[in-house]
C-alpha cells in the first residue's frame, strides 16, 4: 500500500490547483477514503474484466462525461485540470475510452480530478461524518448497481485508519 501521508499530500496538491472548493478538507478526507475502498491504494486497474482504472477506479466513461458534460462548459476549470494533472488540454477535450482508460491508468493525477469531479457534480452537501462519507459514496460513486456496501466502506476505512 502507498504512504498515506504521500497520496494525501497528492490529492491535497492537486485538487488545490482546482481551486479551494474542490480542496477543502472534507473533500481531501472523502477523496482519500474513496480510494482506499475502491483500491486499498494497491490496484490500478479493476480486477476482473471491468473498465475501471486508478486508485479510485474511476471508469473511461465516468472521465468522458466529466469532459462532456461539466468541462466542456467550463474552459477555465478544464484548463485547471490539465495543469493538475499535466495531461495536455487537447485530452480534456476528447472523448475517447481508449485514452481516457490509459490516462487514468498512467497517471494518478487523473483519478484524483475525476473521483473529485464526480463527487462534486453530486447535488447533495457532502457529508462530514464516516458513516455519512460511506452512504454517500454508495449513492453517489459506487451506486445501487455496485459491489460495494457502506459497511465495507465503514470497515475498509477503520482498519486502514
Amino acid at each position: 500500500m502507498i504512504s498515506e501521508t504521500q497520496i494525501r499530500s497528492l490529492i491535497k496538491s492537486t485538487l488545490e490547483v482546482l481551486g479551494d472548493k474542490y480542496a477543502s478538507e472534507d473533500a481531501v478526507q472523502l477523496c482519500y477514503e474513496v480510494g482506499l475502498v475502491e483500491s486499498r491504494y494497491k490496484y490500478i486497474r479493476q480486477l476482473g474484466d471491468g473498465p475501471a482504472k486508478s486508485f479510485w477506479q474511476v471508469e473511461p466513461a465516468t472521465a468522458i462525461d466529466n469532459c462532456q458534460h461539466y468541462l466542456k462548459h467550463r474552459k477555465d476549470m478544464m484548463a485547471k485540470c490539465a495543469e493538475a494533472t499535466h495531461i495536455d488540454l487537447m485530452h480534456w477535450q476528447t472523448y475517447d475510452e481508449k485514452i481516457w482508460s490509459d490516462l487514468l491508468e498512467k497517471n494518478i493525477a487523473a483519478g484524483i480530478v475525476h473521483c473529485r469531479l464526480k463527487l462534486w457534480r453530486v447535488p447533495k452537501r457532502m457529508p462530514n461524518s464516516l458513516e455519512g462519507r460511506a452512504h454517500y459514496w454508495k449513492d453517489y460513486y459506487n451506486s445501487s448497481l455496485g459491489a460495494g456496501s457502506v459497511e465495507k466502506y465503514i470497515d475498509v476505512v477503520k482498519e486502514y485508519s
